[in-house]
């Protein structure tokens, strides 16, 4: 898999529009009304901020 695959970029998320937020103790995720997902976590092991996102 390309490291790069999960990298989420400014252009990504302009113009998208926020349809449900759910913040846990592990993570922020948001939901695009397009379907695509946003995750923010931490990387325990490396104790740093991560970001992914998912399209359903």
């Amino acid at each position: 898999m390309d490291k790069s695959e999960h990298n989420v970029t400014l252009q990504q998320l302009k113009g998208k529009v926020i349809s449900d937020l759910e913040i846990t103790e592990a993570a922020v995720v948001l939901k695009f009304e397009d379907n695509t997902f946003l995750d923010i976590y931490l990387d325990q092991e490396k104790q740093v901020i991560k970001t992914s996102t998912n399209k359903l």
